[in-house]
């Protein structure tokens, strides 16, 4: 289950450490995909990113689930 997360008082969205996780996954990925210009392949290559990125979220949120039903 997700819940708040309390900084100091402040409550933030549960989704934020998936949002960071995914980002942090996101930035080596792309750099390799954009070295070896595998983005040529797509009409639009900044929607093929956030298609990526939504996906690593996905997979993230997956396995934060996961891991925790299980713990």
């Amino acid at each position: 289950m997700l819940h708040e997360i309390n900084l100091a008082g402040v409550l933030l969205p549960p989704l934020l450490p998936v949002v960071v996780i995914a980002l942090l996954l996101l930035v080596p990925l792309h750099w390799s995909i954009n070295r070896v210009d595998g983005y040529r392949f797509f009409w639009h290559p900044a929607l093929a990113g956030f298609c990526l990125f939504l996906i690593l979220m996905a997979l993230v949120l997956w396995a934060w689930l996961v891991w925790s039903a299980h713990g």
